[in-house]
């Protein structure tokens, strides 16, 4: 037979056919393979079968397309594939390849067909296939991607199309390529880890099972995967984390307050007892009453009283029900009141107090203001030495009072700062037998000062002391707005 009666034969064929050299040029294009793929045989002659491809990423520099379906599939079985047809539009396909002859004389013929119409059964499989909520991927002997559903491909971050002959062991994740590797060494193979989509920068954590496809004769023809994107479940188990470590933060701070709370109760209890023992011992035997038992006794009876006060505020506050009666006053003699009630609790330390020159009108509950001032005050000589110096300042800024206390007492670990205003919060430089009180009243002064529409706040260095500061709003201020610690203190020091 000439080689125009071929020609003849293959113009004559229904189905449509693509002939290639053995470089994988395009040669001739029949009647049908023009219909379907909208290019003319002048347009694809010389050309490479690749262009057909060009919305493909590139498989490998080892094996081309063609190779890799003439390696992969000797029996002649049709590959499901995309083509890209000549109006830029692609072409879902069935490609069957063949080849003759050896090396450069070597012909390769394609036969290009629309997918065949799918039984009930094989489109019950398909729409499993496209729907299912995981991932699902084919590979062939060459780690080819042969077919994926539009689950993976958002995790890739492509389309279905563009993906399809992607090799797998050219993927950047080497511990997935490991995983592809050992399913083509005939193990199954599992992975968990991040993602990393090239085309949309984004990272999704995956959990994959792989596990190979064998063969009639036991061969090793490839491997399937399914795919997991765990986001939520990494976000759940954060989440669990984060509420089991507040659970045994809470149930911490229970046990330390019960502690706490038991030790500072039973501090001026005892004594107390005590000193009325021996007092009602004198009156039993009227002797002289010595005035000492009873201021003393009557020391630790308010000290007491203070405990079940923060107790009683705490409470309220929780409650929602701490009553504040708000009137103009003056917060400089707020503050020098506060100041001669703490005289008697300062023993060898030294109180520096700079003062306005003008007054400082505010509006506030004079008695709870003064309540915050005294707890800054009490904080400040109980945690540093004996002998040193408390610094408190009152000052104007803008439309705000500011009151700054500075200790050169032990400080404020860094990472327990922002914590400090919590109810029961003790930092962890502080025993509970060498420092004494319950841990609520920076958390009661932090309630009363936002309340007046102020803010409270800390800046301290570990062994260097610490400076507290409050801010409040005064009394010809027009709504002003909370500032921002740092705007205020970084023009103190």
């Amino acid at each position: 037979m000439s080689g125009d009666d071929a020609r003849r034969w293959m113009d004559a064929l229904t189905e449509p056919l693509v002939a290639c050299d053995a470089g994988e040029r395009v040669r001739y294009l029949n009647p049908a393979a023009e219909r379907l793929l909208g290019w003319s045989t002048g347009q694809l002659v010389g050309q490479p079968f690749s262009r057909l491809l060009s919305a493909h990423p590139e498989t490998s520099g080892e094996r081309s397309f063609l190779r890799s379906l003439l390696a992969r599939n000797r029996s002649g079985q049709a590959v499901r594939t995309v083509l890209l047809r000549g109006d830029g539009s692609r072409q879902e396909v069935d490609v069957t390849v063949g080849c003759s002859g050896q090396e450069r004389e070597e012909y390769i013929s394609v036969l290009v067909r629309r997918p065949a119409e799918v039984t009930s059964g094989e489109r019950a499989h398909q729409l499993v296939f496209d729907n299912a909520p995981l991932g699902l991927f084919h590979f062939d002997a060459t780690s080819t991607l042969l077919a994926c559903n539009d689950y993976l491909a958002r995790i890739i971050g492509a389309a279905r199309p563009r993906i399809i002959g992607l090799r797998l062991l050219s993927l950047p994740d080497k511990s997935l390529a490991d995983c592809v590797r050992d399913v083509l060494d005939g193990r199954h193979a599992y992975y968990e880890g991040d993602y990393h989509s090239t085309p949309t920068d984004k990272v999704t954590p995956v959990r994959v099972h792989l596990a190979p496809c064998i063969g009639e004769h036991g061969e090793v023809e490839g491997g399937v995967g399914i795919v997991e994107d765990i986001t939520e479940q990494r976000h759940a188990e954060s989440e669990r984390t984060r509420l089991l470590r507040e659970a045994q933060e809470a149930i911490r701070v229970r046990d330390d307050f019960l502690t706490i709370a038991s030790h500072e109760l039973k501090t001026p209890l005892t004594p107390l007892s005590l000193r009325l023992a021996g007092l009602e011992r004198r009156l039993e035997r009227q002797e002289p009453v010595d005035p000492a038992l009873l201021r003393h006794a009557r020391q630790h009876l308010m000290r007491l009283t203070a405990l079940i006060n923060d107790l009683l505020d705490a409470s309220r506050i929780e409650a929602g029900r701490l009553a504040l009666h708000f009137e103009p006053t003056r917060m400089d003699m707020i503050v020098e009141r506060a100041l001669v009630t703490m005289d008697a609790e300062r023993g060898q330390h030294r109180v520096d107090y700079s003062h306005p020159e003008e007054p400082v009108r505010i509006r506030g509950d004079t008695f709870r203001l003064e309540q915050v001032i005294a707890n800054l005050l009490e904080n400040a000589l109980k945690y540093s030495p004996g002998t040193s110096t408390v610094r408190v300042a009152l000052e104007v800024r803008g439309d705000f009072a500011l009151l700054t206390v500075s200790d050169e007492g032990i400080g404020i670990p860094k990472d327990q700062q922002e914590q400090l205003f919590e109810r029961y919060f003790r930092a962890r430089n502080v025993s509970i037998t060498s420092y004494g009180g319950l841990g609520l009243g920076l958390y009661i002064s932090r309630d009363i000062v936002e309340r007046h529409g102020g803010r409270i706040w800390v800046e301290s260095e570990l062994g260097r002391g610490s400076t507290f500061y409050v801010a409040l709003p005064l009394l010809s201020a027009v709504n002003p707005t909370p500032p921002e610690p740092h705007a205020l203190s970084q023009h103190v020091h």
